[in-house]
């Protein structure tokens, strides 16, 4: 019988949820701002670095703070291993 109560509430939650979805989502239109009609054309400068340059610089940056971030991560762990069999024997 808990078990019927409990499913009842969260499909109550989950039809209250579904049915204030497109307001929500509609209240996120800005009025205002200009929408894009078509492809982006990459023979301006603009688009190029926009579109190419910038998420290419952010992923390269990524990528090698990621590795640097692995590798401080794994000599910091030998540190506390070998500080840990020092203080073993």
């Amino acid at each position: 019988m808990n078990q019927t109560i409990k499913i009842i509430s969260q499909a109550k939650y989950f039809l209250v949820v579904l049915l204030f979805l497109p307001f929500l989502s509609y209240s996120q239109k800005q009025p205002g701002i200009p929408m894009p009609r078509g492809p982006v054309d990459l023979s301006e400068t603009n688009n190029l670095v926009i579109f190419i340059i910038i998420p290419a610089v952010i992923i390269i940056a990524f990528l090698i703070f990621r590795k640097r971030i692995k590798r401080i991560k794994k000599e910091k762990n030998e540190r506390i291993k070998e500080s840990i069999e020092e203080k073993n024997k």
